[in-house]
């Protein structure tokens, strides 16, 4: 009888706590707070996606949960929200409706306000939504219409029958450019050719055998230059040198370059040679031989 009466107990004990876990997890889930906080009261005229349960943040730290949305005329939405003791509201509390995410999650952020003065108790205060990102994409969307309608308008005025006539023209350059058997593709691939054919040639050129004993030759020619260059610059002193004595009147050159008595000389014995040489054409047979022993 008593271990009867002990598994009873076990088994009521199990289900008082198998029921206290289920309210306290309802409790939770419902996004109500299981712990005595502070409550603030914020008047919206469109929530958004906020919901029962969303976080309430400050500074981006979450500090409470929005405990109750009550529906009371259009536009006139009243939200309940919790926060944690570490912060205190003022009169000039404001809360907004901001996204966290890309799938339509939102949270409430609480600005305390600066005023100095504390919240009245039961104070409703104003509460705004951000546009995030649903605005954002209905702001590109009113864009990317104007955009089309800008296009379109521009497209109607006739300029798709231009570009319809540029883009045939592109496309027969680019026929053109790409057919291999004719045009500047066929030339270039000509030229392509030529040149290796050319770099093929000097190659061969290069690697012969006679093409190296002439830049051997070609070296010794250099060398032998070079050698005749010294000496032509030696014969040019010694022809500077010997010119300088013939000015000087140095040698029988010198003297007869300088000397006038010399060349009078040469010029009486000039004259006396042509006299007998006329004498001799006038009358030829008339030369007198005159011989003397000693």
């Amino acid at each position: 009888m008593d271990l009867h009466y002990k598994q009873q107990t076990v088994v009521g004990a199990l289900v008082l706590a198998a029921i206290g876990i289920f309210l306290v997890g309802t409790i939770w889930l419902s996004g109500r707070s299981l712990t005595a906080g502070r409550a603030i009261y914020a008047n919206f005229t469109n929530i958004g996606n906020l919901k029962r349960g969303s976080p309430v943040r400050v500074s981006g730290v979450e500090i409470g949960k929005v405990e109750n949305i009550e529906f009371r005329a259009v536009e006139d939405v009243l939200v309940r929200l919790s926060y944690s003791d570490r912060v205190q509201p003022m009169s000039d509390a404001t809360a907004r409706v901001v996204s966290i995410g890309l799938v339509g999650d939102v949270a409430l952020e609480l600005d305390p306000g600066t005023s100095g003065v504390a919240l009245a108790r039961d104070a409703e205060i104003k509460g705004t939504v951000d546009g995030g990102i649903g605005a954002l994409g209905a702001d590109l969307g009113s864009q990317a219409s104007t955009v089309l309608k800008d296009l379109h308008d521009l497209l109607s005025s006739g300029l798709s029958d231009d570009l319809h006539r540029t883009m045939v023209a592109m496309e027969r350059v680019m026929n053109t450019f790409g057919n291999a058997n004719r045009g500047p593709t066929a030339e270039l691939t000509g030229a392509m050719s030529s040149l290796r054919r050319l770099g093929d040639r000097l190659d061969s050129t290069l690697s012969n055998p006679g093409f190296k004993q002439a830049l051997t030759n070609l070296d010794t020619v250099t060398a032998n230059v070079a050698q005749m260059t010294a000496q032509l610059t030696t014969t040019s002193a010694r022809l500077d040198s010997l010119l300088s004595a013939i000015n000087n009147g140095e040698g029988t050159l010198g003297k007869f370059a300088t000397d006038t008595t010399l060349y009078k000389g040469m010029v009486d014995v000039s004259q006396s040679l042509k006299a007998l040489l006329d004498g001799l054409n006038k009358e030829p047979g008339k030369l007198t031989v005159q011989l003397r022993l000693f």
